[in-house]
């Protein structure tokens, strides 16, 4: 059993190739932010990365969230200002009425299994090795973290979704459901609607939480 060397504050592992299965190339969009990674994806990679995703899924939060989302993409979110790894990089941010979801985009190859805790997961190759990973979702608890302290006023649900492309991947049953490739995205995000109307609250002011995280990153970056 290989165990793979990933940092927690690295980008999300990605390809060129093969971006969700996708072969056409997204548009530029003025919304999104600038962003930085590691020079082994590089800064371009990263954007057009992020902006295929988007495209990918802005048409599935459309639908479940009656039009009523924001998306933001490629962003850099500053989660512990001061320290040596002080920021994480997020491919897509969706706010709705009905929470806030850090979505980022993965390219592992194989069965990708459950690991030995709830911070790894195992990818198992066609020839049975396995290899263990930072989990998705561990990987996006800074980013989590950071936007539920900074929504705590709007009493917004944060969670992270982590989107396989369906090529040469496959997913165990029994992954988190914060795990999955694009034709679960719809069902997972009926099951959060529905969860949040049970709890009987007003559905959230999208436009204000929007407001308030654009506000938040522009003062970032205008920081000398």
């Amino acid at each position: 059993m290989r165990k793979h060397d990933d940092g927690q504050m690295s980008a999300p592992e990605m390809s060129a190739p093969d971006l969700l299965n996708e072969t056409t190339r997204a548009s530029d969009d003025s919304s999104g932010h600038p962003c930085t990674t590691k020079a082994t994806y590089g800064a371009g990679n990263h954007r057009h990365v992020s902006r295929s995703l988007r495209m990918r899924i802005a048409p599935i939060f459309q639908r479940a969230c009656d039009g009523r989302v924001h998306l933001r993409h490629a962003l850099e979110l500053e989660h512990a200002p001061g320290t040596r790894n002080s920021t994480t990089m997020v491919h897509c941010l969706a706010i709705t009425p009905f929470g806030v979801f850090v979505v980022n985009r993965y390219d592992w190859r194989g069965v990708i299994e459950p690991g030995i805790n709830e911070d790894e997961l195992a990818v198992v190759d066609e020839l049975g090795g396995v290899t263990l990973h930072t989990s998705p979702l561990r990987r996006a608890k800074p980013a989590v973290r950071h936007l539920r302290l900074m929504l705590s006023q709007h009493e917004c649900p944060v969670e992270s979704i982590a989107i396989f492309a369906e090529a040469r991947c496959n997913l165990h049953p029994t992954m988190p459901d914060g795990v999955m490739t694009l034709p679960d995205l719809h069902y997972f995000l009926r099951t959060r609607l529905n969860r949040f109307r049970a709890t009987h609250r007003r559905f959230l002011d999208a436009d204000n939480v929007v407001s308030h995280i654009d506000w938040s990153c522009l003062r970032r970056r205008s920081r000398p």
